[in-house]
């Protein structure tokens, strides 16, 4: 599986500290990942008790494009 940051991922990674090995580990082992409209999906894992990484991305073959990341502390509505 190859991914690929859109310069918008690598944006907000960098405004967020949100590292590109932290988006790998979500993307090759989620806690949750969820389908969405348009044919993107939303990777979800928690990396620590309070904090949640969100990764947006398209899948094209074997290749994931992330589209945005973010941390969150709503875990109850990413982790349902």
């Amino acid at each position: 599986m190859k991914i690929i940051f859109s310069k918008h991922a690598r944006y907000q990674m960098s405004e967020r500290n949100i590292s590109e090995k932290e988006i790998v580990l979500t993307l090759l082992n989620p806690d949750k990942t969820i389908s969405q409209l348009g044919g993107k999906f939303q990777a979800v894992k928690l990396i620590n008790k309070n904090y949640l990484i969100v990764v947006i991305y398209r899948q094209t073959n074997s290749i994931k494009k992330v589209i945005t990341a973010f941390l969150t502390s709503k875990i109850k509505k990413y982790l349902k």
